[in-house]
Parts: structure tokens; C-alpha cells; sequence
């Protein structure tokens, strides 16, 4: 997947090209909105240490990355809608659905690319992340602290907590019963955490620690191999070895930001419609463009899964 910058970045790509940017202006909306970005991920920083065991908050994350996931955003958003739009909890499911739109265009290219060797899908996140930034906004990951952009006082923004456990418990129902919303808003904190102690722009933490930080650290420098694939070189279907791709980072990124402009512009439509026939309407519109898609195939939920791979991560 894209790491934090770049969905941050994509999210707001996509807010200002349907002229939505100026929800920004609010600082809870704004931070609100690009943890809302990081979408399920950030059940994975429950606890994150590598000495750490997996949790239900864990399984939850993968759950919401494969099975149910337009349904799931489905609910989201039909929580959303007795809310106004300038909610925070608002700009949390804006951002979560943005954050699904980039991961279904990109993951692909990231699973296949990145390997499946130890702590390379981690280094491959950042470098893309630094490369990205560096080239679509001028911004220097490495340099650039990440916590405060999503940094929403240690919890889901809005009090969204029980809502976002309810609306799991109605998908995942076996593993939602494992988890509280506090645990929800505690995951949030964590992830928090950890982006403080990775962010590293001097690199004394990894020398502390002995390099262990570096996969999970913006880089100090700006890439200097392919990681964005712009010479455009073939990469094979993670989910079928027989397919090959030439499309580069930025090409797949274009791609989702036109999904990400009609998908995104027809869910605020909808949140913002009465309880009447057209906003019947408006929910069939947008649920035919979210469909039912795997955040990290690309393809129909359930219709692949992650197995091939070449990867092009330095050793």
C-alpha cells in the first residue's frame, strides 16, 4: 500500500478537484480527514513492536482490506449521513474512502514490486512515499514530521469510535466481539506513537537501535533506484504470474484519482441529500461506483489473492 504521506497527498489531490479543499481550513477537520486517509491501517499499529503478539485489532485490519469492503464503506457512510458534513467524523469516512481508492489502484503494484522478503513491502512503502512527495508536492519525508498531520488527540475524531465498532460488528461479526471501542481509540494512539519514533531525520534513533527502525523510517534520501517504475518496465499480476503490467506509480495514480474524483464526489452528494427518493438515488450512484473491491487485489473481493511477486528492493 501507499504509505501515510502519499494518501494524505491523494486525499488532497482529490479534495481540491472537486472543490472541497476549503474544509481544510479547519484544523480538527483537517487532521480528522487524513487519519481518515490512513483508512484500516491503523488497526495495525495495535501493538506494533515486532516482539509483539497479534491481536484481534490486527485480524480486524486484514478483514477490512479483503472481505466486505464496499458494503463496510456502505455503512461508514450511512453512519455518516446524521451527521454534517463538517464533522470530523465526516472527514474520517471522506478520507477512509479515499484511502481504499488509492490502495485498490496501487496495492497491486506495491504487493508485486516489494516481495515478500522480510521488511521489504516496509522499505518499499517509504521509499515510494519519499518519491512521491518529493515529486507531486515538493515535501521531503525524511525532513517532514507525519504525526501531526493525523494526530487527532489519540482517538477516532467525533466520538466515532463506538460507530465504527458497531458498523464492524454487523461485517466481522466473530472478531468485533474480541474488540472495544476504547481499543479502537487506543490503536489510534499508537500509531501516533510509532510515527514519532520513526520519524528519524538525523538517523541517531537507528543507530540506537541498530538499523531495526530503518524499513519503517521515511529515508534520508530521495530514492535513487526505480521505485515509482517510471521506465515503465514490466511487472507481473501478484495474483496471476501469467499477466504482466508496464504501468508506472504515477500512471496508476492517475488513474485512481479519477475514480477517486467521481466515487468521492457522489458519496458527499449523497451525504448531504434528505431522507427522500433522491437520495435513493444518490446511494445506488455511489454504491455502483464503490462496488465491492479488495483493497489489496484491485480485483473483486474474494476473486484473487496476493501470491506472486518480483521484487525490486535493493538488498
Amino acid at each position: 500500500m501507499p504509505n501515510i504521506w502519499a494518501h494524505i497527498q491523494f486525499g488532497k489531490e482529490v479534495l481540491r478537484a472537486i472543490h472541497a479543499v476549503q474544509y481544510m481550513e479547519n484544523q480538527k477537520w483537517r487532521t480528522a480527514f487524513q487519519l481518515g486517509c490512513q483508512g484500516p491501517d491503523f488497526l495495525f499499529y495495535d501493538h506494533y513492536l515486532p516482539w509483539q503478539a497479534s491481536t484481534p485489532l490486527n485480524k480486524l485490519g486484514s478483514l477490512l482490506h479483503n472481505l466486505h469492503c464496499g458494503p463496510f464503506l456502505l455503512s461508514l457512510f450511512e453512519e455518516a449521513r446524521v451527521r454534517p458534513l463538517t464533522d470530523p467524523a465526516v472527514a474520517y469516512t471522506i478520507g477512509f474512502l479515499l484511502h481504499h481508492v488509492l490502495d485498490r489502484h496501487l496495492h497491486p503494484f506495491v504487493f508485486s514490486r516489494s516481495g515478500f522478503k522480510k521488511w521489504h513491502h516496509q522499505r518499499f512503502e517509504t521509499a515510494m512515499d519519499s518519491a512521491i512527495l518529493m515529486q507531486r508536492a515538493n515535501l521531503h519525508t525524511g525532513k517532514t514530521p507525519v504525526a501531526p498531520e493525523i494526530d487527532t488527540e489519540g482517538r477516532l475524531p467525533g466520538g466515532f469510535a463506538s460507530d465504527f465498532l458497531r458498523i464492524s460488528a454487523i461485517h466481522y461479526p466473530i472478531v468485533s466481539k474480541l474488540i472495544t471501542a476504547d481499543q479502537l481509540d487506543q490503536a489510534v494512539a499508537q500509531m501516533i506513537q510509532a510515527q514519532k519514533l520513526f520519524f528519524d531525520p538525523t538517523g541517531w534513533k537507528g543507530r540506537l537501535v541498530f538499523g531495526q527502525l530503518a524499513p519503517f523510517s521515511p529515508p534520508l534520501r530521495i530514492p535513487d533506484w526505480d521505485v515509482l517504475n517510471e521506465k515503465r518496465l514490466p511487472w507481473i499480476d501478484p495474483t496471476d504470474r501469467t499477466i504482466l503490467h508496464r504501468e508506472s506509480a504515477i500512471e496508476l495514480w492517475e488513474l485512481a484519482l479519477e475514480d477517486g474524483i467521481a466515487t468521492t464526489a457522489a458519496g458527499i452528494a449523497w451525504l448531504e441529500a434528505g431522507p427522500n427518493e433522491e437520495a435513493a438515488l444518490l446511494k445506488d450512484k455511489f454504491s455502483g461506483l464503490l462496488r465491492n473491491i479488495s483493497y489489496e487485489t484491485g480485483l473483486p473481493c474474494e476473486a484473487g489473492k496476493i501470491t506472486f511477486a518480483d521484487s525490486v528492493v535493493p538488498s
